[in-house]
């Protein structure tokens, strides 16, 4: 069994939060970004991860209208809870962006997304899932990727 403690003190990080998960402002993927960005900023965020460009990062900072040279400065510096990290999103970004219908629409846009070519075959093949054409949602590859990434972590622990 793995305790907390020593998820905590692994050298470097995998998150875990899904791009499904939601804060209190209902956005799809903010609390993702968050940990991502704190990770990146104390250098523990895992090899092959990106970290407010691109991807669903991109797309949400974009969707909201907020630099990402901008979010990266703020959390490199005040290192936020993630309460702290919704409070300076809504404080930053384009009032239009935070609707309920502007946030219906991004989440719908985000959690529904296919997976893109060569991207989907070739985490299909690390995943050891055979070559098919059904059609994957990132966000489903990417907790897949996410789980199979941090259960291969942990073998090199032991």
């Amino acid at each position: 069994m793995i305790y907390i403690e020593e998820i905590l003190t692994m050298e470097t990080h995998i998150p875990l939060i899904s791009t499904r998960t939601k804060g209190p402002l209902g956005l799809a993927h903010l609390p993702r970004l968050w940990l991502k960005m704190r990770l990146s900023a104390k250098g523990t965020l895992a090899d092959g991860y990106r970290s407010g460009k691109g991807g669903f990062d991109g797309a949400l900072l974009e969707a909201l209208g907020i630099d990402s040279t901008a979010v990266v400065a703020f959390v490199n510096e005040a290192q936020p809870s993630y309460l702290a990290f919704e409070a300076w999103v809504k404080e930053n970004a384009k009032l239009a962006s935070l609707t309920p219908e502007a946030i219906d629409q991004f989440n719908q846009r985000i959690l529904s997304f296919p997976k893109p070519e060569p991207g989907r075959s070739e985490m299909l093949e690390s995943l050891g899932f055979p070559p098919s054409d059904t059609e994957w949602l990132g966000t489903d590859l990417n907790d897949l990727d996410d789980w199979h990434g941090f259960h291969l972590a942990l073998l090199d622990d032991e």
